[in-house]
């Protein structure tokens, strides 16, 4: 599909390739040998993807054409990983539900949930969880290997990238560490994170998914017919959270323009 996107024009200048996408992680141990990893302050875990989706929209002539949006699940490195749970997948209905049993056997909060950490029956729902998630038939159907980043770190390199915040940005660059394929820098980097205080006033939420229910009905009747088109049924599915920042972005845009 093409549609022409003049708040778009504006914010691409002039790259001709726009590329939206957002990641949910697996939470990574650190090891002492770790150099060059991104990590939070006092975090003993970095992100490396797990689940990444979004599209790539190109500039022809005076329209933008909307590829197919992708989505793409990672296995966990060898590295010890917390076992993902519902709200941060993309799995179907009947694995969220197991996931959700399983999540209140590991006997420690998600997120500091790793597996040498765990008791011993926390580390039989933990072995249970991952074998449920990774046999999922929606993170079955597509998966990929390690070698599938570079061919999109080749599309991440010659376009201009939309974002919220540096984490997918951070969790790219610790996944070229661990699996040793090249990083480059994108051409460009549009962060709606930088409106986070605007949003704040205006929304009550600097979260994503709040900020776009809030200026939604404010969108433009372009970006209204594109938002027709992009995948926007669930949060934190990655390729619904891309549709959102990208018209979050667009939003943002259109105010510089009144």
């Amino acid at each position: 599909m093409e549609f022409p996107l003049q708040n778009l024009d504006f914010l691409a200048k002039s790259y001709t390739k726009v590329l939206v996408f957002d990641c949910e992680f697996w939470h990574v141990i650190k090891k002492s040998r770790d150099r060059n990893i991104i990590g939070g302050k006092n975090q003993d875990y970095f992100f490396i993807p797990r689940e990444i989706g979004g599209f790539l929209l190109e500039k022809k002539k005076d329209t933008w054409k909307l590829n197919d949006p992708f989505f793409v699940t990672l296995d966990k490195s060898i590295r010890d990983a917390v076992l993902p749970i519902s709200k941060f997948a993309t799995v179907t209905p009947q694995t969220a539900y197991k996931l959700d049993e399983i999540e209140k056997r590991l006997g420690l909060p998600w997120g500091e949930a790793f597996f040498s950490r765990l008791s011993t029956e926390g580390q039989k729902a933990y072995i249970e969880g991952m074998e449920v998630y990774n046999n999922d038939e929606n993170i079955l159907k597509h998966k990929q290997s390690p070698l599938w980043y570079s061919k999109f770190m080749k599309l991440y390199s010659e376009s201009l990238i939309i974002v919220k915040g540096n984490g997918d940005i951070d969790a790219l660059k610790n996944a070229s560490n661990i699996y040793g394929f090249d990083y480059k820098n994108p051409l460009g980097v549009v962060d709606i994170a930088d409106w986070n205080e605007e949003s704040k006033m205006l929304c009550d939420t600097a979260k994503l998914a709040g900020t776009f229910d809030c200026i939604k009905k404010y969108l433009d009747e372009q970006s209204k017919l594109l938002a027709d088109f992009l995948p926007l049924e669930k949060a934190h599915d990655p390729s619904t959270d891309a549709s959102m920042t990208l018209l979050v972005a667009l939003y943002i845009e259109s105010q510089k323009h009144l």
